[in-house]
């Protein structure tokens, strides 16, 4: 088995700590070894045949955190276009590289229950060779309108659903044929190419066509657009393993808390190189970085995204006037 490990996203919801130049999977959110890190340890058992998809501007960053691993299984593009371009083609990389099936796994993630998770993977790709794709399907904990979900029946996956509303999460999450999509996909590279062009010729075409030129322009002209969208939500014969291995994308400050715990008894998650002082204040992630500070309650974090844009654009608008 190949592992993918995929490191180009933008973590923008853990400002200030997670930015363009240093993305969440790269920082140590939960113990002293960053999520990248933690998750090709996690994964090492497995196979020790493991790739790392990340923009060429963070390639260094994953060297630095994955020294062991050769420059050659380091794969960049120039520019993010969504995990659609990034996975075609180390797809078709990979289907004339011998063809391994393959476990494309986000590496800005975790899971508490290391063990159950290598068997789900172990699982799906038990299933690779009689399916197009094969994803690990999380059992919801709780309505969640944050996720993207996936219908299951009988093991086949029959529909992804977009972020839903909350009285839709309510009833996914009481169904039992819902769960939590996790953007994690095991596959024989030959088959999945075959289903790709069959929903998605032109552009697979495009994407062949990237890697066979030379520099990055190809690439800069691909759309931006997800596997989901691009591949998966127009395929046939997608299955789906469940995962129950307490998995968390990390994606809130919230979710750190919970990982993490507490720190202090007023339920606050406090992340600071300086000593903060809070009297008061309770269930508020208080974090301090090089791009700035946020106090920001808990019950207000679907407020945060649209803040740290209007900061980005008040900083533009300043420095054009300067």
């Amino acid at each position: 088995m190949r592992i993918l490990l995929l490191a180009g996203g933008g973590g923008t919801r853990l400002w200030p700590l997670s930015t363009e130049q240093r993305p969440k999977q790269f920082l140590p959110l939960l113990s002293d070894r960053s999520l990248l890190a933690e998750t090709y340890a996690r994964l090492r058992p497995l196979t020790t045949d493991v790739f790392v998809a990340t923009l060429a501007r963070l390639a260094p960053l994953v060297a630095k955190e994955l020294p062991e691993l050769s420059a050659g299984r380091i794969l960049t593009e120039p520019v993010r276009r969504n995990s659609g371009p990034a996975l075609l083609a180390a797809a078709v990389r990979f289907a004339a590289d011998g063809d391994p099936i393959t476990a494309a796994i986000p590496s800005d993630q975790t899971v508490r229950d290391a063990e159950t998770f290598r068997g789900a993977i172990a699982a799906a790709a038990g299933l690779a060779d009689s399916s197009s794709v094969v994803l690990l399907a999380v059992p919801p904990t709780r309505p969640e309108t944050d996720f993207g979900y996936l219908e299951v029946r009988n093991g086949e996956v029959i529909r992804f659903i977009e972020k839903p509303s909350a009285e839709k999460a309510v009833e996914y999450a009481a169904s039992g044929l819902h769960f939590w999509n996790a953007g994690m996909f095991v596959f024989r590279p030959s088959r999945f190419l075959g289903e790709a062009r069959r929903v998605a010729g032109e552009l697979l075409s495009e994407v062949e066509r990237s890697i066979h030129e030379d520099g990055g322009s190809a690439y800069e002209s691909l759309p931006n657009v997800s596997i989901d969208v691009a591949v998966m939500e127009k395929a046939s014969g997608v299955r789906a393993v469940p995962l129950s291995a307490g998995w968390s994308d990390v994606g809130t400050w919230r979710s750190v808390r919970e990982l993490r715990g507490a720190s202090d008894e007023s339920g606050n998650l406090v992340l600071s190189p300086m000593p903060v002082l809070a009297p008061g204040v309770r269930n508020t992630a208080i974090v301090v970085g090089a791009e700035g500070a946020l106090v920001l309650p808990f019950d207000r974090e679907g407020e945060l995204r649209a803040a740290v844009e209007d900061c980005k654009r008040r900083e533009e608008d300043a420095g054009r006037k300067g």
